[in-house]
């Protein structure tokens, strides 16, 4: 199982490596969803960004997940919610946005205009040949109107 994890690795590495600010718990949930978007080729330069966001939002609600749950909860005769529970759900709304960006169905990436690979990813696949390549160029050819030509 270590090869996937290398090729996160190689793929975190070619998108410029993580942020200084992350630590296990974030790269936990970074390296998941970028599985998931280098599986549905549908990862980019821009989207790498929007995973470093989403494990940060990620971790930071797991954290006061945790810490809310330890504490016993005492309903105030206001019903307001305390203060981490006011920060865990601005992390939550966050998350939710995030991931519906992240993983559209395929359906709204095409109605989005996303339906395509990206650049990043062929190069990412494939390396040109060295020696310049092989392949043959079609000369331009117009259209030509039914009965015109």
């Amino acid at each position: 199982m270590t090869k996937p994890a290398s090729d996160i690795d190689r793929l975190v590495t070619l998108l410029g490596g993580w942020p200084d600010h992350f630590h296990d718990r974030e790269r936990q949930h970074a390296e998941s969803m970028l599985a998931v978007l280098r599986r549905d080729k549908a990862l980019d330069e821009a989207v790498f960004g929007l995973v470093i966001r989403y494990a940060t939002h990620r971790a930071a609600y797991d954290k006061l997940s945790n810490e809310i749950s330890s504490e016993e909860f005492v309903a105030t005769a206001s019903n307001y919610l305390s203060g981490k529970e006011q920060s865990r759900a601005f992390h939550e709304n966050k998350m939710l946005a995030l991931e519906r960006e992240l993983v559209a169905t395929p359906y709204a990436r095409a109605r989005n205009g996303l339906s395509r690979q990206t650049s990043f990813m062929d190069i990412f696949d494939s390396q040109p040949p060295e020696d310049g390549g092989t392949a043959k160029v079609m000369p331009f050819k117009g259209f030509a109107r039914r009965g015109m030509a």
